[in-house]
């Protein structure tokens, strides 16, 4: 009877641990974590009310704790244990200084908790793991900290920021939301001079102020914004535009082109076979990179060569006129392990006209570039056809895009 109720003692008490680590959970959150049905969680919330504990229920919503109500630090596990040192290695390698100094402080406290026979076992693991990187991260940022809180407490920040093209501004915005690729950290913020969302790389910050004033909280989720960038910003090729073809033509001079051989390889993402008419093309390229984005497709490809996007268009059934196929992913060095819901696709290079577009996003830097592609007499093969969106284009108000045009 003692070994049959012990699976539940330790779901009681991981439901407690699981209500102390957040506002709000959902009765079905609790059942996908532990397993359960749902009825069995309303089952397990009454025993420990009627145990003392003091939790609150809001209707339709979900359940939380009384506010200052704790238990006992809970003891890890020797595999829990593990886990939080092998992220002290990993957040190490950030290159934002105030990170690794906040995880040295927790990372510090949490082992306090642990047993003394863990304590040595952490120790020994400590000494004997290393992670490696191609070169030393330096520490570029001294920001993220002290972001993270200007974003819960909806604090406006005042900016001085010198641009990767040598552009120097003072800003007030509106933090929203952080991520982090190609191992820069990026701010999303609403900037009061452009009256715009802008993104801001925290490396490019001289120096940064949290001031008192506070503003409203911007009704738009992280994906949401991630879409309408798409939307707004990477517009579908060949999507006919305007102005008239005659006035695309004058701009034919001011397009740099150059001969290039590209070499084969292989490539794993996400695809949507699509077409540009009646704007199909549109809609549903924007909905394959917000979800790019939104399931983070980049961190779930295996064997990457390294982390650039391509925005990849093939399987053309004839001119740009028909259908053809989108494919946003990552290089990769072999085909041998396709996630389900991905694409593999091998290509065989050849020629190409490559033409580089720099400038700000923001203004129609994609649009200007393929219509000034559409304008050019080219011969085209209509193979494949490729953006490259490398470390280059991650500020979206100083990026540089390569295009890669097949011709015969």
């Amino acid at each position: 009877m003692i070994e049959k109720d012990k699976p539940r003692l330790a779901r009681l008490t991981a439901i407690i641990t699981q209500l102390q680590s957040g506002r709000l959970v959902t009765a079905r959150a609790m059942a996908q974590q532990h397993g359960v049905s749902i009825r069995t969680i309303y089952r397990d919330i009454r025993t420990l009310e009627q145990s003392g504990v003091p939790i609150v229920t809001e209707e339709g919503k979900g359940y939380s704790l009384v506010e200052g109500y704790k238990l006992p630090p809970v003891m890890f596990s020797e595999a829990e244990a593990n886990a939080l040192i092998t992220a002290e290695q990993l957040i190490l390698q950030n290159q934002d200084q105030s990170l690794a100094e906040q995880y040295r402080s927790a990372i510090t406290k949490i082992k306090s908790v642990l047993k003394y026979a863990q304590q040595e076992k952490t120790e020994l693991l400590t000494e004997r793991m290393q992670i490696r990187t191609p070169r030393q991260p330096q520490k570029t940022s001294h920001h993220l900290i002290n972001l993270q809180s200007a974003i819960t407490n909806y604090q406006v920040i005042e900016l001085d920021y010198l641009s990767l093209a040598g552009e120097r501004s003072q800003r007030a915005v509106e933090p929203f939301a952080l991520y982090s690729t190609q191992g820069n950290w990026i701010l999303v913020a609403y900037c009061r001079f452009r009256s715009d969302f802008r993104a801001f790389r925290l490396d490019c910050i001289r120096s940064l102020r949290v001031t008192d004033q506070q503003f409203e909280p911007h009704p738009m989720t992280l994906s949401e914004y991630f879409e309408q960038y798409r939307r707004k910003y990477f517009p579908t090729p060949d999507t006919p535009l305007s102005p008239a073809v005659p006035n695309l033509r004058s701009n034919q001079k001011h397009l740099a082109m150059e001969t290039v051989k590209i070499d084969p390889f292989q490539i794993i993402g996400i695809a949507v076979r699509t077409s540009n008419a009646n704007g199909q093309a549109t809609t549903e390229i924007a909905a394959l990179w917000d979800k790019f984005m939104s399931e983070n497709i980049l961190g779930k490809i295996p064997n990457t060569v390294d982390q650039t996007v391509y925005s990849l268009y093939t399987d053309y059934e004839g001119d740009h006129k028909k259908p053809y196929t989108a494919i946003l992913g990552c290089k990769v060095e072999n085909l041998d392990t396709i996630p389900e819901g991905m694409v593999g696709k091998s290509f065989d290079g050849g020629k190409y006209m490559k033409t580089t577009a720099k400038g700000d996003l923001t203004n129609g830097l994609i649009v200007n570039q393929w219509s000034k592609i559409w304008a050019a007499d080219l011969d085209r093969k209509y193979t494949a056809d490729f953006e490259v969106f490398g470390s280059k284009a991650q500020n979206p108000h100083d990026a540089e895009v390569d295009f890669f045009v097949a011709v015969k």
